[in-house]
């Protein structure tokens, strides 16, 4: 019996519900695996404020589906779905029908109004690439405009910035507007002064999830950079270029971001399921909707049960964590096992303010500086690691670093220096230099009979491993292991240092070759060939030191001038090759209207 899975929307909580499936159901030829998004990118939209900041360009926050599951049994297909009928079990677009049986939404969320007037019309919202772009290109407008205006009323709108919303969007926004005004205060010689950045936020305080202590530093940093922080008053209504607090004050400002607030997107709220007041669609503890037991709902689009009678939060880990609950549960029924309730597991909140501070709460602890920023980085570049798993973590991350890398401030500064490209090509030199020595080591020892006779490695003999400054638990494992199955190990031994030989000379394997120096370095090391250090001449270390360490710079050398560049794609290709049957199972799902 076949049952097709359709997942709608390649937001957080979507991906990881096609990573799951894809790894729960291998097994499982008759299960048909669908993803539909209207993109073929998934967005991180984490990072939207840093396209709107100009930290960062905008292809450094798309990541092709195609990378995430190219190799996986997940059929990605690019489309808009305009209805659905839950029970004939159809999704449709304008030239296409898609058949389910289990159908799970991911559609996302939009920015909220929360019922002012005027937002629609005159504020720039922050929830997606365009609504970056749109702030982006605005704000250049804007300080352009303002260098070659002389009217005093106009270049202070020009010049007044205000983000309504103290949350960690609104937060992480006022961040960025500090360092990139900073930097075209500066271009184009308009006085910092002049300048006026506010954050309004009708609670009591900013980021009010949260503790008191976090909330003061980031508060103290945002003034202490110019922010007019103004809490305890609502915005009642935005007009054109002027926000309406609820105490009457009006501020003017060229520039009105609004972050709020969300809501579930259009298409779930219109699908005809239940929802909340958030357009949130209704489910149950399995996430299951409350129509329709074969329809799941998760990340934005789920108004997902929580500690006693809260909703689940809108976090990226909520929508990954929905997502797997879902998959699992479908897997589940599939295989007629018993469902698991939703029980998320949330590690906690990071918040930056521009590239080079940030407070966090994660696990119980609470980072201020470096260290939150440290922590946000880390998040950041294991989400990567998760998307890409071994096939793409390295590039991933790679890019990821090479793009905060980009701009200015602290951070930034420690993270260029890891994200520079390496001049691979003059460790060529190394890398055949060392390749040469574990050739001739090898050899050395096929001349002398190493492959013939176990008498080298034996304890007493000349050859024996164990020297005058060997590690007391190394000699240990020699005599209890090695020294019984000499001949054998004296093979393993010869051979290994003529591949590690052969691999770095032709770049071949140069990773695995360099890793086999490296150990055999600490091998020699442990079994006291060399003194580790002299104590007659200070200073004087083992020359295994310094062979151990060029052998960790030897790592991924290979692809210049050698076999790698070529092998390594060709490799890719074969070991993460794409699955035969997929496009069988996806005409199983489309039908042409």
């Amino acid at each position: 019996m076949s049952n097709n899975i359709i997942i709608l929307g390649a937001g957080y909580g979507g991906v990881a519900a096609g990573q799951t499936l894809h790894k729960k159901l291998k097994k499982y030829p008759d299960s048909t695996i669908t993803l539909i998004d209207k993109n073929p990118y998934h967005t991180l939209l984490t990072e939207l404020h840093e396209l709107a900041g100009n930290r960062i360009e905008e292809d450094a926050i798309k990541v092709n589906l195609e990378r995430i599951f190219s190799s996986t049994r997940v059929n990605l297909v690019q489309d808009e779905i305009n209805d659905i009928d839950f029970e004939k079990q159809v999704l449709s677009s304008s030239n296409h029908q898609y058949n389910y049986d289990y159908l799970i939404m991911g559609t996302g969320s939009k920015a909220s109004d929360c019922g002012v007037k005027g937002v629609d019309e005159h504020a720039f919202t922050l929830w997606s690439i365009a609504d970056s772009l749109n702030i982006k290109n605005h704000v250049k407008k804007c300080m352009q405009e303002a260098r070659i205006t002389d009217e005093p009323d106009q270049r202070k709108e020009l010049l007044s910035f205000a983000v309504a919303g103290g949350g960690f969007t609104g937060v992480e926004m006022v961040g960025e507007l500090i360092e990139w005004l900073t930097e075209y205060s500066k271009k184009y010689n308009i006085p910092w002064n002049e300048i006026e950045i506010y954050n309004f936020e009708g609670l009591d305080r900013i980021l009010p999830s949260l503790n008191e202590k976090l909330v003061k530093k980031a508060m103290n940093y945002m003034k202490k950079k110019g922010v007019n922080v103004k809490t305890g008053e609502f915005v009642n209504k935005i007009e054109a270029d002027k926000l309406i607090l609820n105490n009457g004050e009006e501020i003017k400002a060229k520039t009105i971001i609004w972050t709020c607030g969300v809501e579930a997107a259009d298409f779930a709220a219109n699908s005809g399921l239940e929802t909340d007041k958030a357009n949130r669609i209704k489910v149950n503890k399995y996430l299951q909707t409350e129509n329709y037991s074969n329809v799941y709902a998760i990340g934005d689009n789920a108004a997902a049960p929580w500690k006693k009678d809260k909703i689940l939060p809108a976090l990226v880990e909520s929508a990954q964590q929905t997502g797997q609950c879902a998959a699992k549960n479908i897997v589940a029924e599939i295989k007629g096992a018993d469902k698991e309730e939703l029980d998320p597991n949330l590690h906690g909140v990071m918040v930056s303010v521009g590239s080079s501070y940030a407070v966090a709460e994660v696990m119980g602890l609470s980072l201020t500086g470096i260290p939150a920023m440290f922590m946000k980085h880390s998040v950041n570049m294991f989400y990567r690691f998760e998307l890409g798993g071994i096939k793409e973590t390295y590039s991933l991350i790679s890019e990821y670093l090479e793009e905060q890398a980009s701009q200015k401030g602290l951070l930034a500064q420690l993270f260029g220096f890891v994200s520079q490209k390496s001049r691979s090509l003059w460790l060529v030199l190394l890398r055949v230099f060392v390749g040469i020595m574990w050739l001739y080591e090898g050899y050395s020892k096929v001349r002398d009979g190493w492959l013939f006779s176990g008498d080298y490695l034996v304890s007493g003999a000349s050859a024996s491993p164990i020297g005058d400054y060997a590690v007391g638990w190394y000699v240990w494992l020699n005599e209890a292991i090695i020294f019984k199955f000499p001949l054998f190990f004296q093979i393993v031994v010869t051979l290994s240092m003529i591949g590690i030989g052969l691999s770095l000379i032709s770049g071949l394997f140069a990773s695995l070759g360099a890793l086999g120096s490296a150990a055999f370095s600490v091998n020699f090391l442990l079994a006291g060939q060399y003194a580790h250090w002299s104590s007659e001449y200070p200073g004087h270390f083992s020359p295994l030191f310094w062979f151990f360490f060029a052998s960790i710079a030897l790592i991924g050398s290979g692809r210049s001038f050698g076999l790698d560049y070529y092998v390594l794609p060709w490799l890719k290709k074969i070991i993460w090759r794409r699955p035969k049957n997929k496009d069988q199972d996806l005409k199983q799902v489309v039908n042409k209207k």
